[in-house]
């Protein structure tokens, strides 16, 4: 960089850009191995095979297929919003939650209502 375009307010930048220790490729900057790398003497994977970075295309698909496999999945996400739909319903019934946990609710209201009393007893002395 020539010294009359140096801004003053701002550092000079590097002309190698920064490369942490064992990223990326080995070479005279950068001494560490390359942790990416497979182990010398490893044989490529055929393509397609488990690990390689190549993987076949899939087979084409006809327009009705697609609209088949639409049709499928617009089905079960309408069965799956009813399922929710109903869950929901049941979960957000409090006469129903009454009913179910009448017993839990019972003991809660006796619970509460010795300790309130209990409170009311003490502050009266």
């Amino acid at each position: 960089m020539s010294e009359e375009n140096v801004d003053p307010g701002k550092p000079e930048v590097p002309e190698k850009p920064f490369r942490p220790e064992g990223i990326g490729p080995a070479g005279p900057a950068n001494n560490a191995p390359n942790r990416w790398a497979p182990p010398e003497g490893t044989p490529a994977p055929a393509p397609g095979a488990h690990g390689s970075p190549y993987t076949p295309p899939r087979p084409k698909r006809t327009s009705a297929e697609i609209r088949a496999d639409i049709d499928a999945q617009r089905a079960e996400l309408g069965r799956s919003v009813d399922q929710l739909r109903d869950r929901v319903t049941e979960i957000t019934d409090w006469r129903s939650q009454l009913r179910k946990h009448r017993k839990q609710i019972i003991i809660g209201a006796v619970a509460t209502g010795f300790i309130v009393g209990g409170l009311a007893a003490l502050r009266r002395r």
